[in-house]
């Protein structure tokens, strides 16, 4: 892991973000670069040149949060120095989601840590989250967190798995948690009355799976309760996990409408960290 990718809107679970990728900077010698997005007033503009009064206003107000934002990522990037970590911090201006995409896109990060305040009921439906579409989009694993964490308190991982998506791609995702964390993965499969699966056909596929790829540091289980994700919350809290990891197959629009998302419930439920990533199709070989 070489870089590291922290949106930051100074929030105190930004802040937990930002310590648990300064922690795995240090651990694996990994540069991070900090990115704050700051959010225009109304529908105006810092590049307009003319209108009326409250669009200068709103230009006055974006100018002088912008030097205050900067001098604090200054004063961010110049601590994270001082540990031996080489810092860089972006402004924008705008949405935060399109610009935290854009900047993705634009660098090729190992990692991206965010923090997520989590939300529930009628909001988590109307208003949904950046995070959220963040794990939606991103081609990197991400991590998310509510709290503080301390990296050498995670020792035991919850993994959930299908048993029918178990192949070489997933296998190198295994291997990047433990790597980054150096911890014991529980890899689980969850077993719901919608979704039913023969335990002794599970348990089979997976000790294939572990031996085939050489996964350390491991146990295979299989779990049922009512839903999945209330499975993997009940496994995780019976085997005392220390963060759990998933992976997300970026589902948008309708489809993501129709089928939603297993990973954006556990960020916003799960009061362990989270790490997503993408799992991708296998490449079929020439």
């Amino acid at each position: 892991m070489k870089s590291i990718l922290v949106p930051t809107d100074f929030s105190d679970e930004a802040g937990y973000a930002l310590d648990l990728a300064r922690q795995l900077a240090i651990a694996h010698n990994a540069s991070i670069h900090l990115l704050h997005i700051v959010e225009q007033p109304g529908s105006h503009y810092l590049t307009a040149i003319s209108g009326g009064p409250q669009e200068n206003l709103d230009n006055v107000y974006v100018l002088r949060l912008i030097e205050r934002v900067k001098v604090q990522l200054q004063t961010t990037a110049n601590k994270l120095a001082g540990e031996g970590i080489e810092a860089t911090f972006k402004i924008k201006i705008g949405n935060p989601f399109k610009h935290i995409s854009a900047q993705i896109k634009s660098e090729d990060y190992d990692l991206i840590v965010m923090g997520t305040m989590g939300i529930s009921g009628i909001n988590e439906v109307i208003v949904g989250s950046n995070t959220e579409k963040v794990i939606r989009h991103a081609n990197s694993p991400v991590i998310t967190l509510k709290n503080a964490i301390n990296l050498h308190h995670i020792k035991d991982i919850v993994l959930t798995v299908n048993y029918y998506e178990l192949d070489e791609n997933l296998a190198d995702h295994i291997k990047i948690v433990q790597d980054l964390f150096t911890a014991k993965v529980h890899l689980v499969t969850i077993n719901t009355p919608s979704n039913f699966v023969i335990q002794r056909d599970v348990t089979r596929a997976l000790g294939s799976f572990v031996e085939k790829y050489k996964i350390p540091h491991s146990t295979i289980n299989i779990y049922s309760d009512i839903t999945e994700e209330e499975g993997i919350l009940h496994f995780a809290e019976d085997h005392k996990a220390d963060a759990i990891a998933m992976a997300t197959h970026g589902r948008t629009g309708l489809s993501h409408l129709l089928a939603g998302s297993l990973t954006e419930d556990m960020v916003n439920h799960s009061v362990l960290p989270v790490m997503t990533f993408p799992l991708k199709k296998s490449k079929e070989k020439t």
